[in-house]
């Protein structure tokens, strides 16, 4: 029964969980902080551009998130004035909310399958009490070794093509100076720089 009741509102679960803010939402979620971030005097053309800049960047965040990552920077000691809609955008997208959760484990519930009767059971890994805590098997701790060393080299594989790609996009400067002390290959990216 229980898990009817879930599948019959796992839809509007997830609507909720991802449905985007409505320009409405957005003004009252911000909006009810200016109490604790109170804002500038603005006349109403400023305000409209203060707004605009807040739907522009935040009209596909959910409003759920984006209710999290206000509640977040709230309790956040480091935080002493509003955040701007990319940052807001950015601590929203990083925070944990609790329609996303919801939504998570409805559809968990929704997916479960028990074991067959038949089917053979996963023998759970041997542990070792040492004094009042159970340590790991050594063929446990080899495996988290391995984890970490595949990590590792991973990361290290990435960190190397991204410096490779950074000295790609750096044109070569070198070549003969003229009597300024300026290679030409440096006027020429000096030139592009100042037509950017």
């Amino acid at each position: 029964m229980l898990l009817a009741e879930a599948k019959a509102a796992l839809p509007a679960i997830e609507a909720r969980a991802k449905a985007p803010a409505t320009h409405g939402e957005i003004k009252l979620i911000i909006g009810a902080k200016f109490s604790t971030y109170p804002q500038p005097e603005r006349n109403d053309g400023e305000w409209a551009m203060f707004w605009a800049d807040y739907m522009a960047v935040l009209e596909d965040v959910p409003g759920s998130a984006l209710e999290a990552a206000m509640d977040a920077i709230i309790r956040d000691p480091k935080i002493e004035f509003l955040p701007k809609p990319a940052k807001l955008r950015e601590i929203a997208m990083m925070t944990e909310n609790r329609a996303v959760r919801a939504f998570d484990r409805a559809r968990q519930a929704i997916e479960h399958r028990p074991p067959a009767p038949d089917e053979p059971k996963v023998p759970l890994p041997e542990l070792k009490l040492r004094g009042d805590r159970l340590e790991p098997s050594d063929a446990d701790k080899e495996r988290v070794r391995r984890q970490m060393r595949e990590y590792i080299a991973q990361d290290d594989a990435r960190k190397a093509r991204e410096a490779a790609q950074r000295k790609a996009d750096v044109p070569d400067t070198a070549g003969p100076a003229d009597e300024t002390g300026i290679t030409a290959a440096m006027r020429v990216k000096i030139a592009k720089d100042r037509a950017a």
